[in-house]
């Protein structure tokens, strides 16, 4: 029988009081999803459940120190372990065949006016000083190709719709928070 949790700190009682069911439970929430970022990222199946165990292991280590605390929705600390294992994993074992398959690349943050794309560097910066929802959100379906029934799995919304909504409502407030910097002419040729 499955683990049921609404918020972040069942979760971490739960792991705190030593509770195993909700590592059972976080892995099939997040599985999928994992999945799909590890195989849209040159990943095999076993990469991607692999990856998951080890970020399950690190929270329940982390859970389990008295000045641990889980401040974001479980997927999205899951989703960032793995992807921060992967690249580790992929530098290591030197995956970087051909820069146009690095979908995680960190360094695409250059303007080019020559062909009229925004500096990804500004869109980053604004986008880091966004609440946690908003900010997983806009890099789950821009930056990492998801789609809403993942995302909104991810960020326990209640149904794809709702993710959709929220992704809206994000992105209007990143381009109020730029266009209030910056103007049309900063960006496009």
């Amino acid at each position: 029988m499955s683990v049921r949790y609404t918020t972040s700190q069942e979760v971490m009682h739960c792991l705190k009081s030593g509770d195993r069911e909700i590592l059972i439970t976080l892995y099939k929430e997040h599985e999928e999803m994992i999945k799909q970022f590890i195989m849209k990222n040159n990943g095999s199946i076993e990469d991607a459940e692999d990856l998951l165990q080890d970020a399950l292991v690190i929270l329940w280590q982390n859970a389990r120190k008295t000045d641990f605390q889980l401040t974001s929705q479980p997927g999205t600390y899951l989703y960032s372990v793995v992807k921060n294992l992967w690249l580790k994993q992929w530098n290591k074992n030197k995956r970087l065949v051909d820069d146009k398959n690095v979908h995680l690349k960190a360094t695409d943050d250059s303007y080019s006016a020559d062909n009229g794309q925004m500096d990804l560097g500004i869109i980053r910066k604004y986008l880091n000083e966004m609440g946690e929802t908003c900010r997983q959100v806009l890099l789950m379906f821009y930056f990492d190709g998801f789609d809403m029934k993942t995302i909104a799995q991810a960020n326990h919304f209640a149904n794809p719709n709702v993710a959709k909504a929220k992704k809206h409502q994000c992105l209007q407030e990143l381009a109020k928070r730029v266009k209030s910097k910056f103007s049309s002419t900063d960006f496009y040729q």
